[in-house]
């Protein structure tokens, strides 16, 4: 852990863990836009991808594997837009990268979930970055719980 890290700091404080394998956490993020939109990080603080081990990338494409699938069959997405950007870390005078990727499931048609209803206007294009939907606290533990009854 990276002292000065925002990401390191979140890993040891957030406790709304969807899968946890042995160098990957998911979490479900707070922002719904896009439903099931979920982070997965690195829990060994690295700046780069060229750091990762074999173990590391093999661990991950088994992560890759076991999301996919079960956001597919709980919330019916039809594909999936993976970023590793980390972009927001050059924002401050002193950046502090740690790799994490932002996963965002795509639907071809409106999906609904708990009566609300999530649409993808530009579906089979780049996503939206102003496509947002801040949800509760209650809304993300139905969404993992869901998500987490097709791992």
């Amino acid at each position: 852990m990276k002292p000065n890290c925002e990401i390191c700091k979140s890993l040891v404080a957030d406790t709304k863990r969807l899968l946890v394998t042995d160098h990957w956490v998911v979490t479900v993020a707070q922002d719904q836009g896009y439903l099931g939109r979920c982070y997965v990080t690195l829990r060994k603080h690295r700046q780069h991808l060229h750091e990762l081990s074999v173990e590391e990338w093999n661990d991950l494409a088994s992560v890759i594997n076991q999301l996919e699938n079960a956001i597919t069959v709980s919330l019916g997405a039809t594909l999936f837009n993976w970023a590793c950007m980390m972009n927001n870390a050059y924002q401050v005078e002193t950046p502090v990268p740690h790799i994490h990727w932002h996963v965002r499931p795509r639907y071809s048609s409106p999906a609904t979930f708990k009566g609300d209803t999530y649409l993808d206007n530009d579906f089979g294009h780049h996503y939206d970055r102003n496509h947002r939907n801040f949800v509760s606290q209650s809304t993300i533990s139905e969404i993992t719980a869901k998500i987490n009854s097709a791992l």
